[in-house]
């Protein structure tokens, strides 16, 4: 009877450890299926992340190898079919761009030699009217030089956004004499103030330092600002505020602030777009192509700097043109 009950008793311990060890089999087993499982799935689901990432920076060009022959071998093929069909597109796209830039800028050149010829014309004959016994004509004439003049300034900035686009833009960079460069833009500019009835303010601290950049496409940012806020303000006061300041390395900070009409946050936001006003009522109130602050930014940040703006409506608007300094004056 002891025998049989020890039997037992060892049958019963041999049980107990085949149990255990068919157990702790069932879950290393399970846990080696599951892993193999997600891996298989996981694999695939990061390599697709990893690509569409890419495609949203704008690479094309990698493709998704996964051995799959599920859903995901499935998607991991139309992701890669839609990398080519998008790389192809985006090449159309980049060609028709061009195209573009360089049928502006070939009809801008056009344009230009029959406009001038006009502008020359009537400034001639307005000029001289009493030889030519034009003198009757005088406004009409006045009148076809400015439209002339005025079509001619938004044939330049179209030919300038196409050759900016088609990077074709050179610039001339020089030491610039700010002094002298700030006296022909107020030159210029106070006739764009006097229309308005508005007050032509300097600004001009001593010792802004030396300054690198192309001064004819800085004169024609400076004017550009000074024309929008003449335009913009009425019976007012025009400033440029021009000073050094010293962030991380030395800047020169030309500033044209006004007393205008101001913007709101929204008109702020789409300011800089290419053909794009502060809203539909300024453009059809105020008139432009919505190119010139577009091309004063490019302009700007092709030269090193930037151009940013701080407004609040019905408090005037300060337009800041920010450009590395390069040493003292």
């Amino acid at each position: 009877m002891v025998a049989g009950i020890e039997a037992s008793t060892q049958a019963y311990a041999k049980a107990q450890w085949i149990v255990i060890g068919f157990a702790l089999g069932s879950i290393a087993l399970a846990l080696a299926l599951g892993y193999a499982i997600s891996w298989s799935l996981l694999g695939p689901v990061k390599k697709i992340e990893t690509q569409l990432n890419q495609v949203a920076a704008g690479d094309f060009t990698q493709r998704i190898q996964v051995a799959n022959r599920d859903e995901l071998g499935t998607l991991a093929a139309n992701v890669n079919k839609m990398c080519e069909e998008l790389g192809l597109l985006y090449g159309q796209i980049e060609a028709a761009s061009q195209h573009k830039s360089q049928f502006l800028a070939s009809m801008s050149h056009e344009l230009r030699t029959p406009l001038n010829a006009i502008i020359g014309l009537t400034e001639m004959m307005v000029t001289n009217s009493g030889r030519f016994g034009t003198e009757k004509a005088l406004e009409p004439l006045r009148r076809v030089n400015a439209a002339g003049t005025h079509l001619l300034s938004l044939i330049n900035e179209i030919l300038d956004l196409s050759k900016i686009e088609a990077g074709k833009l050179e610039l001339n960079p020089e030491p610039v004499n700010l002094a002298r460069l700030i006296d022909e833009v107020i030159g210029t500019a106070g006739q764009l103030a006097e229309k308005n009835q508005n007050r032509l303010v300097v600004d001009a601290r001593e010792n802004v330092g030396a300054l690198t950049a192309d001064s004819m496409r800085l004169k024609q940012i400076l004017l550009n600002l000074l024309s929008n806020a003449c335009k913009f303000t009425k019976e007012g006061e025009v400033a440029l505020r021009v000073r050094k300041v010293a962030d991380g390395r030395d800047w020169v900070e030309l500033a044209v602030a006004d007393s205008g009409i101001g913007m709101t946050a929204e008109q702020q936001a789409k300011l800089f777009q290419d053909f794009t006003q502060a809203d539909s009522l300024t453009a059809r109130r105020y008139g432009g192509t919505g190119l010139g602050l577009a091309i004063s930014r490019k302009l700007a940040r092709m030269m090193g700097g930037d151009v940013t703006v701080a407004s609040e409506t019905g408090k005037g608007s300060v337009f800041t043109v920010r450009l590395p300094a390069t040493g003292d004056s």
